[in-house]
């Protein structure tokens, strides 16, 4: 399997990335591998931006709390938030409507979405959130009123789970970060994984480049739940891990939990506490997650019925998630001829 995997990420880094690294756990053992252009290769300690995989580590803090009774999934986000608050047309989105892209938010504040498309395809030369401060975003999220009512389409929105995000901490007392620690990532002894790295790991978080190559400034929005998290191979395994056989004692439970379809995307396609739940023909089903930021690009995925799980990333902006699929079919579907990853 390690063979394999490294003629894998040998021939996606000649399609234009700089440094990947990949690990996969099937049915207890662990792997991990990396590939650089330069030759200085990642290994399962560096730390990557893993982007909207955040978004899983939030399902998960709603399912721990829910579990808790410290918050209800139909409870609407005023509850816990008090503001800043979009300008609701209609009735608010429940915490699940949130969790589960049914809020009817747009991805991020409209002003700001359309300067992040400037951004990222190379027309602008500033980071849009590199200059916004606490104060400008609640402007930008009071100014949000959307038009349709919550709960109906599914439409994908880092806003609205950085919403949630911020009321789970609020009705916590404490930090998105914080919360996510204790809850989440001591109990799995992820000690790398962290919105802001401490100087112990800091040392170990590689740059990031645009599609073109050219570098990238860290992330730096005022959504943390939707896309804030470093974390590194070493750690991503240990919670993939768990997410394939939850253990009894917290957070195992709310892992559980939060991988239980809410609302239907498509024909093979449904959405748990933020995973996505893929059902391929005659394979088994898959839950995952991908992410991107200014200049890195990530996913993480795992069919328990296989007992396997991949998370795979990259330190430039394209997409890893051909190969993150393929790895996971890898460790079940016998490869017997050239790989097309």
């Amino acid at each position: 399997m390690r063979q394999r995997l490294e003629s894998r990420l040998e021939k996606l880094g000649a399609r234009g990335h700089r440094a990947l690294v990949a690990g996969i756990t099937h049915r207890g053992d662990r792997i991990c591998c990396g590939w650089s252009a330069d030759g200085d290769e990642p290994d399962g300690s560096t730390l990557f931006e893993i982007g909207s995989i955040t978004k899983a580590f939030t399902g998960v803090l709603l399912a721990d709390m829910h579990l808790r009774g410290e918050v209800s999934l139909e409870d609407p986000l005023s509850a816990y938030l008090p503001a800043p608050r979009p300008a609701w047309r209609h009735r608010e989105p429940t915490l699940l409507e949130l969790a589960t892209h049914r809020s009817a938010l747009p991805n991020t504040p409209s002003p700001m979405g359309r300067r992040e498309l400037v951004y990222s395809i190379g027309l602008g030369t500033t980071d849009p959130w590199a200059a916004t401060t606490d104060a400008d975003y609640a402007r930008l999220v009071t100014c949000e009123s959307p038009r349709r009512a919550p709960g109906g389409r599914i439409r994908y929105s880092s806003m609205a789970v950085g919403l949630l995000g911020d009321a789970l901490a609020a009705q916590a007392r404490t930090s998105y970060e914080e919360l996510l620690k204790d809850r989440i990532l001591k109990p799995l002894r992820m000690g790398a994984t962290a919105v802001t790295s401490g100087p112990d790991w800091s040392a170990k978080l590689i740059g990031g480049h645009s599609r073109r190559g050219r570098p990238r400034p860290p992330i730096e929005d005022l959504m943390p739940a939707a896309g804030s998290l470093r974390s590194n191979a070493d750690d991503m395994l240990r919670f993939l891990t768990a997410c394939l056989a939850p253990p009894t004692q917290p957070p195992g439970p709310a892992l559980a939990l939060a991988q239980q379809p809410q609302a239907r995307l498509g024909k093979r396609l449904e959405i748990g506490f933020c995973w996505l739940l893929s059902t391929p023909p005659r394979s088994p089903k898959i839950l995952w997650h991908n992410g991107g930021t200014w200049g890195f690009r990530s996913f993480a995925g795992f069919a328990p019925e296989v007992e396997s799980g991949v998370i795979l990333m990259a330190n430039t902006a394209r997409s890893v998630d051909r190969l993150g699929f393929k790895l996971i079919e890898d460790t079940h579907r016998p490869v017997t001829g050239p790989s097309d990853a």
